[in-house]
């Protein structure tokens, strides 16, 4: 009988580049670069990719704002261009176009869109998405009942006659639209570490009478969604209430009643 070799070590473990955080090959690297945007005033803090063998700049793979000086420029009822992103749904889109990218989870188109300030959050602001709708593709009657017209000048009159005349907002640059519609019902989040540039503002009286139109559709909508529960949003009711630590259910009538309610569970697996 042959002599019984010795065991030899356990390889170690493998980890690819990709699970290190590095590029897939080593023609390509990542650096570090520290940039200072003046009209802004804010620090940003860059990840740029590199081609070795032809050394140059691929762009940006990553960046983050400074937001302990970001968040004192920003106050309900700012007009502000952020970065918009969202699933890429739209199947006649160019094969390279530049606002498309292609991830393991799918693919995502982004833009610098329009928005207005709704208020900060802990991380971010909350905003609603502003569009110019300039297609000749008519929209139907449900979706411009989602949206409020809004406008630099006082003689537009838009196409959202049910929310009363246009909201009034100024604009510093002439080359964002002067007329434009806010979505109601497609509110963004927009981190601080984003790159936020400011485009204009409405009032104080115009943002307050676009909260009283986003809470008019937002009832609307409760109102909907209650009713498939066979049961009516009161927002009256519900206001006057107030959560409890440590207490999941505030054991209302309403709250029992729509537990045990089962036409939801019919309407989708029926």
């Amino acid at each position: 009988m042959p002599p019984r070799r010795a065991p030899s070590a356990p390889p170690g473990p493998r980890v690819s580049r990709r699970l290190k955080g590095l590029p897939p090959s080593d023609e390509f690297t990542l650096y570090e670069a520290r940039q200072y945007i003046h009209y802004m005033n804010v620090n940003v803090k860059k990840k740029i990719k590199y081609n070795l063998a032809k050394r140059e700049d691929l762009g940006e793979w990553a960046y983050r704002v400074d937001r302990r000086n970001q968040r004192q420029h920003f106050f309900p009822g700012q007009i502000i261009l952020a970065v918009h992103a969202h699933p890429q749904t739209v199947l006649d889109r160019a094969f390279n176009d530049q606002d498309v990218a292609t991830t393991h989870q799918s693919p995502v188109a982004a833009k610098m869109r329009v928005m207005v300030v709704l208020h900060e959050t802990f991380t971010g602001l909350l905003c609603l998405p502003m569009y110019t709708h300039q297609s000749s593709t008519p929209l139907p009657p449900a979706r411009w009942a989602e949206m409020v017209s809004i406008s630099h000048n006082l003689t537009w009159q838009g196409n959202t006659r049910w929310a009363g005349l246009p909201l009034r907002m100024t604009i510093h640059n002439t080359q964002y639209a002067h007329d434009s519609f806010i979505h109601l019902t497609e509110p963004i989040h927009v981190q601080l570490e984003s790159r936020i540039c400011d485009v204009g503002y409405m009032s104080g009286g115009e943002y307050c009478r676009l909260m009283d139109l986003l809470q008019y559709k937002e009832d609307e909508l409760r109102n909907q969604a209650f009713a498939l529960y066979g049961s009516t949003y009161n927002k009256h009711a519900l206001h006057s209430w107030q959560p409890t630590p440590g207490q999941r259910l505030n054991n209302t009538r309403l709250q029992s009643t729509m537990n045990s309610f089962a036409q939801m569970r019919w309407t989708l697996h029926g």
